[in-house]
């Protein structure tokens, strides 16, 4: 990041990924804050440069957002992209936010993962996560941010998909197995904002941080949110949801949990950033969904 520039200039940032949906959120959630200057490019825009970095040349910028991470880490050509970004990221020295996942972990912790933990998941996508986290993290003043269940209302995520459901009158049977943090997307968009912001005036902080809303629930407990919340607005939306929980063989009796969700503290000491509830989102945008034509 240039320091000699004047203080009160837009911040100059690189957006990749701009129709993902974190991508999307962070358009939306600074359309009317002008202390920020963007450059995006859409993943189909980036495939005409076969994920190089050659189409960062001649451009100035103080931060780069890797919004594509957690769509794209399976494929090669991301990966090869990602090594010329983090090259690039080390010969102009400059900052690299990726957005990761708390699926970096495999869930059997009893309580909420923190940065000190060890990204220790066994999947593919897991493992190419963490190796795209570790090629970041290789220099010192890029940050992974890891967040949790994401909804947005856009691109058929969970929740359209279980409203869509309802409306259908299906009869809605989710895993009771996982323990999380829902959070709306927008909410995301604001911390990683708030955290470049600062990043810009000074502050040094880098390395790991986690961020998702303040409530924890299990997978089920959320769509039976979603559904009491469908029910204000569809009256002859279901009243229940079956559980169906994953158990050990050789008993019904002992049920394995895993957690998905993260501490904040990090964030918070670092950047003042505070978690929010998640309900209040998720009531907007379900009483949205149901007023879409």
């Amino acid at each position: 990041m240039n320091r000699n520039r004047d203080i009160n200039a837009p911040i100059r940032i690189v957006l990749l990924g701009s129709d993902t949906v974190v991508g999307e959120a962070l358009l939306l959630f600074s359309a009317e804050l002008p202390e920020f200057e963007w450059y995006s490019l859409s993943c189909n825009e980036l495939f005409k440069h076969d994920y190089s970095s050659e189409f960062l040349q001649g451009i100035e910028c103080d931060v780069i957002i890797d919004a594509l991470s957690m769509d794209r880490c399976l494929d090669s050509r991301y990966q090869s992209f990602r090594n010329a970004l983090v090259d690039y990221s080390e010969r102009s020295n400059t900052q690299v936010v990726m957005i990761s996942s708390a699926l970096v972990f495999s869930g059997d912790k009893e309580t909420a993962y923190d940065e000190n933990d060890l990204p220790d998941s066994k999947d593919s996508y897991s493992l190419s996560l963490i190796e795209s986290e570790n090629c970041f993290l290789s220099l010192s003043q890029n940050i992974v941010l890891r967040t949790g269940w994401l909804f947005s209302g856009k691109n058929d995520d969970f929740v359209c998909r279980t409203i869509d459901l309802i409306k259908k009158r299906v009869n809605l049977a989710h895993n009771d197995s996982f323990v999380g943090s829902p959070s709306p997307v927008s909410d995301l968009a604001r911390v990683i904002l708030t955290m470049i912001k600062q990043h810009y005036n000074g502050s040094t902080n880098t390395g790991v941080y986690h961020y998702c809303c303040s409530e924890e629930i299990s997978w089920y407990g959320f769509v039976e949110a979603i559904l009491a919340t469908a029910g204000q607005f569809d009256p002859k939306a279901p009243v229940s949801v079956e559980a169906i929980s994953d158990c050990f063989p050789d008993s019904e009796d002992i049920v394995l949990v895993r957690r998905q969700s993260l501490s904040c503290r990090r964030v918070f000491n670092h950047f003042g950033v505070k978690q929010r509830p998640w309900r209040a989102s998720l009531r907007k945008l379900v009483k949205d969904l149901y007023q879409r034509i």
